[in-house]
């Protein structure tokens, strides 16, 4: 099960990171800055569902 804080905390992090910013003159332009958020929604929702980061446990929620 994917816990959607795990989740909402991991896209934030690859949007800090910069995943997904168009680098240099071949950028995808505006399409691409309004598709990056979906991308990594996306990215965030696989790495959650590989692995755990204790959220639910440290707040004593049972999984």
């Amino acid at each position: 099960m994917i816990d959607g804080l795990e989740q909402a905390f991991l896209a934030e992090m690859l949007k800090y990171a910069g995943l997904g910013q168009a680098r240099g003159e071949f950028g995808g332009g505006i399409g691409e800055s309004q598709f990056a958020g979906l991308l990594n929604e996306t990215y965030s929702e696989a790495i959650a569902r590989r692995i755990d980061l204790g959220f639910q446990r440290r707040n004593g929620v049972a999984g």
